[in-house]
């Protein structure tokens, strides 16, 4: 019963944070926007049944013609979602755990950081205006953004694990600090991106709190251990960032300044499903929900009036929410166009291509302040709380659906139309700058016989390598329906054969074979880039885990017994 006393708060929300759960039972799918998820499992699932770990290569997206995904898209989901598939082989079901799961995820990480602050009550008020946030309504239900919402749950993640980093600045808690920015970093880029300047900033405010340089030291080890781990991922996307397509990313549709959206709009309470436009005076206007929610702002101004009673008693406190506050208002005014001159001076900030994402920071700042006021002592503290609980739930819960529901299967939408549709979709995204345009229409056969008289047999091909062989009778030509990447190799007979690109607006893998009968090898082999980047990361793993084994006093206390008995 004690128990039940304490966490009855933590519990409640759990409980409202699962109601909005509801549409996942409803019906065996719903559409979304970015509904590429399952066939990106679908691929990732291909890797993994093929041996390619890290994956890097898909074979089928691009219109068949495979293309590199994983080498600049962030794939923990996808190996989480992996992980389900193994299991229930149920593709819907699998996509449906890893919103789930980033979701149930958001609410804890902000319950364990907010407590902290504000206490159990406060804690959970913050976790619960997080969950109903109407933004991440939009994630999870109208975008399908899916690597956003695994962003929203670790940056308070993030922010727990510094904060207990200054609390006990010991060997756990910094592996801790490193493990939640490297999940952040290969979960999703930009909203890694967004959560640079904030973190540093969290650990400058916790710094102040005691001024203890050991925190400082092992904050910079959580960096290095968090940039350890997340190498396989981030250095090829970084370093070989030049060898795809990145420019069609932040051109076009996709231009910053395509998706300003003004302070109405975020003060707004309309709630739809359409598209994000650019809107000019007379004309249609765009369908998605940017609002930060009423009752969010009233949480909003409530902590401003805590910050201002608490700046005497606890100063400390109060710069927490203050900062937090000035977080909300800088990310808020980046989403306006009158930000454009910051947008045009920091270059980077293009590949966030819509301003709006800011809201990722408005609505984790702004449901992390909510709760503040339980620090304060007042009579009717419990009403408030009450009262706050009940606007946020009955203002907001109606957001958390879908459109309309499906009855879609998996066979149903890896096959037909869906299936050309999903191989079709973003095809410029990661697409290898040797393909000077997008293939038109999907890949018809897999290898095509230029010139000469061949006779291709035990045509084999995995998710990054293909096998034939070919008898050849006359001075042959063959194009592979294959983008060529750095580094794939061809062997003739086991010797590395000369591959030609250039000649073709796809940039397709092209050989020459002479007279006789051979046989081909192809295969994707991983960069100096990519080798050195799973190097570290390996290394950084073992490392890792000889410090959390060895954090134990029991375990370092069986190290010196054996030591000495060595002697």
């Amino acid at each position: 019963m004690e128990v039940l006393k304490k966490s009855w708060p933590f519990l409640l929300g759990l409980i409202i944070s699962a109601s909005l759960l509801w549409p996942q039972f409803a019906a065996p799918s719903y559409p979304y926007h970015d509904d590429v998820t399952f066939i990106r499992l679908f691929e990732m699932d291909k890797c993994f049944k093929d041996g390619q770990i890290p994956c890097r290569w898909v074979p089928d997206l691009g219109n068949l013609y495979g293309y590199p995904l994983f080498n600049y898209y962030a794939p923990l989901p996808y190996y989480f979602g992996e992980l389900i598939y193994f299991f229930t082989q149920n593709l819907i079901f699998s996509v449906k755990i890893m919103f789930v799961v980033s979701f149930i995820g958001s609410y804890i990480f902000m319950y364990l950081l907010a407590r902290k602050f504000w206490g159990p009550m406060g804690g959970a008020l913050s976790a619960i205006f997080y969950s109903l946030a109407p933004y991440h309504a939009v994630d999870f239900y109208v975008r399908g953004a899916l690597g956003e919402m695994w962003g929203l749950m670790f940056f308070p993640a993030i922010f727990w694990a510094f904060t207990r980093l200054q609390e006990n600045s010991n060997i756990r808690n910094m592996l801790l600090a490193g493990l939640f920015p490297a999940l952040l970093a290969t979960s999703h880029n930009l909203s890694t991106f967004l959560f640079l300047l904030p973190t540093v900033i969290w650990i400058v405010v916790l710094y102040f709190k005691k001024r203890a340089k050991q925190f400082l030291f092992f904050s910079l080890g959580s960096i290095v251990i968090a940039f350890g781990l997340a190498s396989f991922y981030i250095l090829p996307a970084i370093v070989e960032k030049d060898l795809v397509h990145v420019d069609s990313t932040t051109s076009g549709y996709f231009f910053y300044t395509e998706h300003f959206k003004g302070f109405k709009k975020l003060l707004g309470n309309y709630f739809g499903y359409g598209g994000s436009f650019r809107e000019v005076p007379g004309g249609p206007t765009d369908g998605i929900p940017y609002q930060i929610g009423w009752v969010h702002l009233l949480g909003f101004l409530i902590s401003i009036y805590t910050a201002w009673m608490l700046w005497k008693k606890k100063r400390w406190f109060a710069i927490v929410l203050i900062s937090s506050a000035v977080m909300v208002l800088v990310s808020a005014f980046m989403i306006n166009p009158r930000s454009e001159f910051i947008w045009k001076t920091i270059e980077p900030l293009k590949y966030l291509q819509f301003p709006w994402r800011f809201l990722m920071l408005v609505i984790f700042f702004i449901s992390f302040l909510a709760g503040s006021f339980s620090l304060l002592n007042f009579k009717y503290k419990n009403h408030l709380w009450a009262v706050l609980l009940a606007l946020v739930f009955a203002m907001n819960f109606s957001n958390f659906k879908p459109e309309f529901f499906t009855q879609d299967n998996d066979k149903e939408i890896l096959s037909g139309q869906n299936w050309e549709r999903r191989v079709n979709r973003a095809i410029f995204d990661f697409l290898p700058i040797y393909s000077k345009d997008p293939p038109g229409e999907l890949a018809a056969q897999r290898y095509q016989i230029l010139t000469g008289d061949t006779k291709i047999s035990d045509f084999k091909e995995g998710t990054n390598w293909i096998n034939f062989s070919a008898d050849t009778k006359t001075h042959s030509i063959i194009r592979l329906s294959q983008y060529y990447f750095p580094d794939w190799k061809i062997f003739v007979d086991g010797i590395d054969t000369k591959i030609e690109y250039k000649d073709n607006s796809l940039g397709l893998m092209t050989i020459i074979l002479g007279e006789g009968n051979h046989k081909i090898e192809a295969k994707l082999f991983d960069t100096p880039v990519r080798s050195i980047s799973n190097m570290i990361t390996s290394l950084t793993a073992v490392l890792f885990l000889l410090l959390f084994v060895t954090s134990f006093k029991k375990v370092r206390g069986l190290i010196t017994y054996y030591r000495r008995r060595a002697y």
